[in-house]
């Protein structure tokens, strides 16, 4: 049997790129729940969901960062063998 459509990825994702991407599909969410509030939303709630995605934004950020450090790291472990 031969299947020409499989496609079989055999790259190494990086580290955290799963949670980068969970991590990015939560503050899409929180945006639309912002977005969708409208005028009738209380302040509370508002000052909240800003909040949230601002530090959803920051840890996004920070992932972004180590996984810099690790793929850094992995280059200079490679240099060395």
């Amino acid at each position: 049997m031969k299947y020409d459509n499989v496609i079989i990825d055999l790259k190494q994702r990086p580290v955290l790129q799963e949670l980068i991407e969970d991590l990015t599909n939560k503050m899409l969410t929180q945006k639309q729940v912002l977005a969708d509030c409208g005028e009738y939303a209380s302040s509370t709630l508002v000052r909240g969901l800003q909040a949230d995605i601002q530090l959803l934004n920051d840890v996004i950020e920070r992932c972004y960062a180590q996984q810099e450090l690790i793929n850094a790291r992995a280059e200079q472990i490679i240099g060395l063998n």
